[in-house]
């Protein structure tokens, strides 16, 4: 069997350390205590990271952001308020060897219709691989892409409701498909209302499944020992149901528009229809803020799960009728220890 030795593990590797120590201390005292479970040690990391180059530069706040991209990933309730069709893609490269990346087309297609698509990888692009002896055999790069379809209705002016399928695929880059993941089926559900012309509300349940729990399960490669009739050891893992709550204020201060948005998230960790159990539960908080400091430039800031962001953007106009935004974005992850200022974004509409 071949390991890997890098970052796109190394969460996974500590959850699981994590998770076995609990659970010795839990039977050393005679089971009264269930361990906790560990978010970091399941699958949806992508999902939970965030996609768009705007959208990092306020904190990762999508949800409630009327022209979010990806929306199908973020809200796909936005998507029958858009009135023109918009492209947009960005690239991003993280400390630790980390890749990043979004493609995304989405707009109108009827009056109350709005269809978008959207493309999410991240990754490693130079992770060090050992075989069972701990010998170097070669450079991996564990590599997970997410495609998401989304369809948004609107009811009314400001109301919208929204579906998207997820199509999931990930593989560790060390042969025998060990970790390897492919998912089709994973459904997210949305909610969009504009309270006001100031405020925007959103709710979004993510990664639901298509069975009696509702979950959103698949089978991993866990080793690739032939266990009879040329079929793999396998295990079973799932994506966390994720309630997304957020809203999104939009204030003229200082004779500058601004925005602030919020997004609250809990992660139930238990691969039931519902639990009750705090242990089952994880949550998780964004905020972040936008201002229009000059004529189409906008300064951005924001804190993704006590993590520091920063953006700018700046919109070009090229013609009377089309203009094309460019964005930036830097992270401070790891306590502020980790700088990463390597995030960059265009998105154009026609």
């Amino acid at each position: 069997m071949r390991i890997l030795r890098g970052p796109f593990k190394a969460y996974r590797q500590a959850s699981v350390h994590r998770s076995l120590l609990l659970l010795a201390v839990a039977c050393a005292t005679a089971g009264s205590v269930s361990a906790r479970e560990v978010l970091g040690g399941h699958e949806g990391w992508l999902d939970r990271m965030g996609a768009g180059v705007r959208e990092l530069g306020r904190g990762n706040t999508g949800t409630a952001l009327a022209d979010a991209a990806p929306a199908a990933y973020w809200n796909p309730a936005l998507l029958p308020f858009f009135r023109k069709t918009m492209v947009a893609g960005g690239a991003e490269i993280r400390s630790l060897d980390r890749n990043g990346g979004f493609l995304s087309l989405q707009g109108p297609v009827a009056t109350n219709l709005g269809l978008g698509v959207g493309l999410v990888n991240r990754g490693d692009y130079n992770v060090t691989a050992y075989d069972a002896n701990e010998v170097p055999i070669g450079t991996a790069r564990p590599q997970a892409w997410a495609t998401y379809f989304g369809a948004g209705m609107r009811t009314s002016r400001r109301n919208a409701f929204g579906a998207t399928l997820q199509v999931y695929a990930s593989t560790l880059d060390v042969g025998e498909g060990i970790g390897d993941v492919d998912f089709v089926g994973g459904v997210n559900l949305g909610w969009y209302r504009r309270l006001s012309d100031s405020l925007s509300v959103a709710v979004v349940v993510r990664n639901l499944g298509i069975n009696s729990r509702l979950s959103a399960e698949f089978d991993q490669t866990v080793t690739g020992e032939d266990i009879g009739f040329g079929m793999a050891s396998t295990g079973q893992d799932f994506f966390p149901k994720t309630l997304v709550v957020a809203a999104e204020w939009r204030k003229t201060l200082w004779d500058r528009p601004w925005a602030f948005a919020a997004e609250a998230m809990n992660y139930q960790l238990s691969n039931t229809l519902f639990s009750a159990n705090p242990n089952h539960h994880a949550q998780a908080l964004r905020l972040g803020a936008e201002v229009e400091a000059a004529e189409r430039t906008f300064l951005r800031v924001g804190l993704d799960r006590l993590n520091p962001t920063f953006g700018l953007g700046y919109t070009y106009r090229w013609s009377r009728a089309r203009v094309i935004t460019f964005d930036y974005a830097l992270i401070l992850e790891r306590g502020l220890t980790t700088f990463n200022p390597y995030a960059a974004g265009v998105k154009t509409t026609f």
